[in-house]
């Protein structure tokens, strides 16, 4: 299987969430401990779960567990081919989450650990808006209205 298309550079430091089902909780362990032995991902967490689900032809109930993986856009690639090729599964689920929002100093911990050379150029700070002139007064946030009823 070949990985996802890489990504562009501003894409390639979005924190991405790879969340994968384990037949037992050894499988779970040596997933998770691989990729971040390999700083394939910063952080794994695992957790049992019961799954049911369709296969050849009949519908199957099993205990699993659920690895979630903390990666960067850049790692996916190589995240997705070590899960494959480690896998026990035939057709393990393998699953990209983009995460479009989170704590902006976790995502610097997150490329720290799994490149800690490229994290050293830090992502520019985004430029603060300058306080208006209430802000500076020390005024604070002004009231708004409650909406006007509508006649019906």
């Amino acid at each position: 299987m070949s990985g996802p298309p890489l990504d562009s550079s501003a894409e390639e430091r979005r924190l991405r969430l790879v969340y994968v089902a384990a037949a037992n909780r050894q499988e779970a362990r040596r997933l998770g401990e691989g990729a971040v032995e390999r700083r394939l991902a910063a952080c794994a967490s695992y957790w049992p779960i019961r799954s049911v689900y369709w296969w050849k032809g009949a519908m199957e109930r099993s205990p699993e567990q659920a690895v979630l993986l903390k990666t960067s856009g850049k790692k996916l690639g190589a995240l997705f081919r070590f899960l494959v090729r480690e896998h026990s599964y035939e057709v393990p689920d393998i699953l990209e989450l983009k995460v479009p929002r989170a704590h902006e100093p976790y995502i610097r911990w997150l490329l720290e650990s799994i490149d800690p050379e490229t994290a050293l150029v830090a992502a520019p700070a985004r430029a603060r808006r300058p306080a208006g002139p209430r802000a500076r007064a020390g005024q604070g946030l002004r009231r708004t209205r409650a909406p006007r009823p509508r006649p019906y």
